[in-house]
């Protein structure tokens, strides 16, 4: 019976359509006679038919896919046979239809199917038939473009290869992060505002591959900066002395003192160290903050420090050793004077809701807890009434000037019934104009004006001799005009802080006066000398022997507690008079 079959393409299920992720091809053509099935495997070679081109039925026989577990492979046959009718003699054979063969899904433990790359399958498993062979049709979609006659290629997965880094990519990312940090700063860290797309992606990418590599860099080059750093000893900008490195010892170990100090040594002697205060005082200043490292920024170019009041407790004991002192010592006249800051006479300065504390109150407190055998000197009143007048304290320092020093000397002299130098006595003349103090390191960010340093000069140039204990050097001059070309200018007077100070002056009296005092007295001291014929200064932050050897050994009637508010208030080193 030669009876035609049309032949009807399976459909496959959806649900395994799904699984091995194959898209809905388009509607194939029918091929004419003389092209040939696709092929999809290679090195496989056909073999010349056996049986008669006529009145025979061709067979074909699908092609064996792969399974997906490898020690099972197993053939499916068509659901459907083909069968052709013979033709008459002299008629070119009729081509039968491809068969293809069904598919049934099977259940596989991955959601993917496994690839073959195209070569690997055995020849056993690609069996022609005897007319022509009839392979099954790859599962993956076919491209428009490709050819009839080439065999279509399975998909291959492919493998990620990382690619090496590219330098020329480092710039455009080192930019990227500083990026990102504007932008949290500013924005609050939504980069989407203006980066968007692939880029975004790719420089993420770059930035987290280079980030750890730049830390671990970061991380070797301080460590050797640590080893190549120099220790300094003192700190300019901060005007105090630096922590040197400790010494290793058991004990010190075991009670925790060493690894207290070797973490501020650490962080005294840090590489650059005064490089990273002033970064981030610039960046401090940018944002528009008043309050720099202490240091607030008033108007009219003015930098001043602000005041906490201690505990009262404290002051009080403060007091206390003052008027213990006076009381052992009756014979002498013992005054004191603290100077307010400019904090306190330029108060209306200040930045506006300044947490600063009144001075005024706390000069009233001390007042109040002398005993009547210590005089209290009031230069207060005297600043205000000249603060619109002369400039009573340097604008970048904390110190007062040459001319507020003369008015505080004129208040002393009156406090104790002595006649005063008058200003005219006195060559005013300038010393520098390129004074910068300390405020102005303090900040970090070195803002401020250079300043101009007077001096007071006797007309008569009257002779002194100045010695100095700690250095042992005897010089003619209440001055050190060396220190002019060093940072800290200030230290013209008296060349700076020294433990203990003796001046002889030609002034024909028997009174002589013992100074206790801060560096606010360096400045005033020029002018005691034309009231008193010998000065012994004392600073009893560096001073380690007895007031009392002092006070008998050079016949002292009168002694002076010279203190600003700021330094009274903050150092301790004044209990130790009494020893």
């Amino acid at each position: 019976m030669n009876k035609k079959i049309r032949y009807e393409e399976p459909k496959m299920p959806e649900s395994l359509r799904k699984l091995m992720e194959i898209e809905d091809e388009r509607p194939r053509k029918k091929k004419r006679p003389e092209e040939g099935p696709r092929n999809t495997t290679k090195n496989v070679k056909k073999r010349p038919s056996q049986a008669s081109p006529t009145n025979r039925v061709k067979k074909t026989r699908p092609s064996q896919e792969r399974s997906e577990r490898p020690k099972k492979s197993s053939s499916q046959p068509s659901n459907q046979d083909v069968r052709k009718t013979a033709r008459p003699a002299g008629q070119p054979p009729r081509q039968t239809s491809k068969a293809r063969p069904s598919i049934k899904a099977q259940p596989t433990r991955n959601p993917r199917p496994r690839l073959e790359q195209d070569g690997q399958r055995k020849s056993s498993q690609a069996r022609p038939s005897q007319a022509r062979p009839n392979q099954a049709r790859p599962t993956s979609k076919a491209r428009p473009n490709q050819r009839a006659n080439k065999p279509k290629k399975r998909p291959v997965a492919r493998q990620s290869k990382r690619r090496p880094m590219n330098l020329r990519s480092i710039p455009s990312t080192i930019l990227y992060g500083f990026t990102l940090l504007i932008n949290f700063l500013v924005s609050g860290g939504d980069k989407n505002k203006y980066i968007k797309g692939d880029r975004r992606e790719k420089l993420d990418k770059r930035f987290y591959r280079i980030l750890p590599v730049a830390f671990v860099g970061l991380t070797v080059l301080i460590m050797l900066a640590v080893l190549v750093h120099r220790d300094q000893t003192t700190s300019l900008a901060e005007n105090r002395e630096l922590e040197q490195k400790p010494k290793f010892t058991i004990s010190s170990f075991v009670t925790g003192k060493y690894s207290s100090k070797q973490a501020s040594y650490m962080s005294d002697q840090f590489p650059n160290r005064a490089g990273f205060i002033k970064t981030k005082a610039n960046l401090d200043r940018l944002m528009g903050k008043k309050e720099i490292n202490g240091v607030y920024l008033g108007a009219d170019g003015y930098l001043m420090e602000g005041f906490k009041a201690e505990d009262p407790n404290i002051t009080k004991i403060k007091v206390d050793a003052i008027n213990k002192f006076a009381s052992s010592n009756k014979s002498l006249k013992v005054s004191m004077m603290l100077v307010p800051n400019k904090v306190d006479i330029y108060s209306y300065l200040m930045p506006k809701n300044a947490p600063v504390d009144s001075q005024t109150d706390y000069l009233k407190a001390v007042s109040s807890m002398l005993n009547n055998k210590v005089r209290m000197v009031d230069v207060e009143q005297t600043f205000n009434k000249l603060k619109n007048s002369e400039q009573l304290y340097y604008k970048t320092d904390h110190h007062w000037t040459t001319d507020g020093a003369f008015h505080a000397y004129t208040d002393f002299c009156k406090a104790l019934n002595i006649q005063p130098t008058g200003q005219n006595s006195f060559n005013r003349s300038q010393a520098s104009d390129s004074f910068k103090g300390s405020l102005y390191y303090k900040t970090g960010a070195e803002i401020g004006k250079p300043e101009d340093i007077y001096l007071y000069l006797t007309q008569d140039n009257a002779p002194v001799i100045t010695k100095y204990y700690d250095t042992k050097k005897k010089v003619p001059s209440l001055y050190d005009s060396s220190k002019l070309s060093g940072r800290d200018q200030y230290e013209v007077f008296t060349g700076g802080n020294h433990s203990q100070i003796k001046i002889r002056t030609s002034v024909e009296t028997e009174r002589k006066i013992l100074v206790i005092k801060d560096s606010y007295a360096n400045a005033m001291i020029p002018f005691l000398a034309t009231s008193f014929s010998e000065i012994n200064v004392v600073d009893m932050r560096y001073f380690t022997g007895s007031l009392s050897d002092v006070i008998n050994n050079n016949e002292v009637t009168d002694v002076l507690f010279l203190y600003n508010v700021n330094t009274f208030n903050s150092d301790s080193s004044i209990l130790s008079i009494n020893e």
